[in-house]
């Protein structure tokens, strides 16, 4: 059964939040866009993102926020100094307005009447896949967005692998105003084929997804790199290792050659491969997951042995089909990293959301946007090599970990022969790279590569770069 795999960013309403990541001073020197923040905001429902409001005069505090109807709860208000935002995802409409007023403390009061839209509009960039990096993804439309100046910019919007108030896996979603919907894409792989169906908006000016997220690079099976093909921009870097129960039959190191025979179900019991003499119990993620497609790239594998369970929805460490001392389950290095040192815990072990669509209430200091899924689980060295270093909120990806398993993890967009590095000229203000005559956000922007830092990747050198 799948679990909810993607954290909740809105947790507790009105709940004052300092230092939470993504109300960083950087972030906050940025301009804003009148249509993102001040007395208008629109927020698309269902997407996980945050907005800022109109702040209290310069010199000032918010002393608190009060709104009408209430806010929901999956949505938080977190507040700095004279500046206030509200993250999370909100319900469909109605109601679809909502007065927020910021208290400050000269008595002053700012409102801002924000207005839920069914859809993200149209003309907004959207993207759907891979649930590895979209906490970081969502974060990103926080970060972005709040950058934009005037109306006619294109805000970014993601669309999570599953319903982050529900935790539903293939429920429909209508990915922009006037798109047809669509089954929610669980994974980058099923994320690129929903792209690649070319879908439009009604008017046959849009379409009705922009990019795809993904965790692994490009297969055969892909479009190519060429007219009417696809584009891989890399973005940053992430490892795949593989993850045990902390009390485990399994050793903790293993060669690529012994996950290649773990996976085709030649090994099968742990005694032959230097652990305990217990059955093994491989499990990989479910269909369509980019990540799992990698590991199995990574391992040398094609096919997966018939012993291998695939039930199991990716980086979610809770579901009781891994809670064995026998399992083995690959697992996003960086995913984990930011879900055990920089996520709040869920609000019960199975991390199912509560009566409010609620799984974790973050506080300062700890991610925006998702929560803590790994369970019980540990990640463990390849040949030799430990997929961490550092302790604590310092831990990161070991760059020095077995180079097989460190990967790029790219958002994939429609080609493009009229631009030098093949990236639709719409979304080079997003992704074109650092040393492009006008560098994209992602790759030049110190509040991208602090968010980047924060979710656990890598920063990579390629950032921008297509293949």
């Amino acid at each position: 059964m799948h679990r909810l795999g993607k954290a909740l960013a809105g947790v507790t309403a009105t709940a004052t939040m300092l230092g939470v990541l993504g109300l960083t001073a950087t972030a906050q020197a940025q301009p804003a866009s009148p249509a993102l923040r001040g007395a208008d905001p629109k927020v698309p429902a269902g997407i996980e993102t945050a907005i800022n409001l109109t702040p209290c005069p310069s010199g000032t505090t918010v002393s608190s926020v009060t709104s009408s109807p209430a806010l929901p709860a999956t949505v938080n208000t977190i507040t700095k100094g004279n500046k206030a935002k509200l993250s999370g995802d909100w319900p469909a409409p109605p109601p679809s307005k909502y007065t927020v007023t910021l208290h400050c403390s000269d008595s002053s009061t700012k409102a801002s009447v924000v207005t839920v839209l069914a859809a993200p509009a149209k003309t907004a960039i959207v993207g759907v896949g891979s649930d590895t990096y979209q906490s970081v993804a969502d974060q990103f439309s926080a970060d972005y967005n709040a950058t934009l100046k005037g109306t006619s910019t294109r805000p970014l919007y993601n669309w999570d692998a599953t319903n982050p108030v529900t935790g539903a896996t293939g429920d429909q979603i209508v990915t922009k105003s006037g798109c047809s919907s669509i089954a929610r894409p669980d994974g980058g792989s099923a994320g690129l084929t929903a792209m690649d169906a070319n879908a439009k908006t009604s008017d046959g000016t849009q379409f009705c997804i922009d990019f795809t997220r993904t965790a692994r690079g490009r297969s055969a099976s892909d479009p190519p790199l060429g007219p009417g093909g696809v584009a891989f921009v890399t973005l940053a870097e992430d490892a795949i290792t593989y993850s045990t129960q902390t009390i485990t039959d399994a050793p903790s190191n293993l060669t690529t050659a012994q996950l290649a025979a773990i996976y085709n179900c030649i090994d099968t019991n742990w005694s032959q491969v230097g652990g305990k003499n217990a059955a093994i119990k491989p499990v990989l993620p479910q269909t369509g997951s980019a990540l799992g497609k990698q590991f199995l790239t990574d391992i040398g594998v094609a096919n997966p042995g018939a012993c291998v369970n695939t039930s199991v929805q990716q980086n979610e460490g809770v579901d009781p089909v891994l809670k064995s001392p026998q399992v083995i389950f690959p697992y996003s290095v960086a995913k984990w990293i930011a879900q055990k040192f920089h996520s709040a815990a869920c609000l019960n072990s199975s991390c199912t959301p509560d009566a409010n669509g609620v799984v974790c209430k973050p506080v300062a200091g700890q991610n925006q946007f998702g929560c803590n899924l790994h369970g019980t689980l540990k990640v463990n060295s390849i040949n030799g090599t430990a997929p961490t270093a550092g302790t604590g909120k310092a831990t990161t990806i070991n760059p020095n970990f077995s180079a097989t398993f460190i990967n790029p993890i790219f958002d994939v967009v429609r080609y493009d022969a009229t631009t030098p590095d093949h990236i639709p000229a719409y979304l080079e203000r997003l992704y074109a790279s650092a040393s492009a005559a006008t560098p994209g956000w992602v790759c030049s922007s110190a509040t991208a590569k602090a968010d980047l830092k924060h979710y656990g990747d890598l920063l990579s050198p390629l950032c921008g770069t297509t293949s």
